[in-house]
């Protein structure tokens, strides 16, 4: 009997450790898949030797005002590659939070925005292009989109960061001449 009961303690303490570790290992899953945002993180919005990101901010696009209510923070166009074949697109449309990212997509789903190949990862929501949307498309003509791209917005940035104010100097000393 005493063998009997021992045993039995045996396999009950093995179970309950079994269960503990099992509970231990969810926990620290968790922890991590909160701390990172569902597993994207910023960096991942770089141009690699795999992929061309081009990043857009939202007061960067023009939006009629029932997008404006969802409109994301920015959005990364991840167009990845192999030699020059462009291999998959995703669109990654960012928001302040994962609650926010949420809301947007409801409000899309209800507004009846067809949602195919979109899903909610975090803050982002996350839109996989069909292969005929980037069917045609080669790493060098998406790497020329983007520099150009780049070099518009930069080109506005130093715009915006004269004010158009040398322009306007420019006028009113005509002016005070005549």
């Amino acid at each position: 009997m005493a063998g009997r009961a021992k045993k039995n303690n045996n396999k009950n303490l093995i179970i309950g450790i079994c269960v503990a570790a099992v509970v231990v290992v969810a926990i620290v899953l968790i922890v991590v898949f909160a701390v990172r945002g569902g597993g994207i993180s910023d960096s991942y919005f770089v141009s690699d030797d795999t992929k061309y990101v081009l990043t857009v901010e939202s007061d960067d696009m023009a939006l009629s005002e029932d997008e404006e209510s969802y409109a994301p923070i920015r959005t990364h166009m991840v167009y990845e590659y192999s030699g020059d074949e462009i291999t998959g697109l995703k669109s990654y449309f960012e928001y302040a939070d994962a609650n926010a990212a949420k809301a947007a997509y409801d409000q899309m789903a209800a507004a009846g925005e067809s949602l195919e190949g979109a899903e909610l990862n975090g803050k982002y929501i996350v839109v996989t292009a069909g292969e005929d949307e980037y069917e045609g498309m080669t790493a060098s003509d998406v790497k020329q989109q983007i520099e150009f791209m780049e070099m518009l917005k930069n080109m506005n940035s130093d715009e915006s960061d004269d004010g158009g104010e040398a322009e306007v100097t420019d006028e009113v000393e005509e002016e005070a001449a005549e």
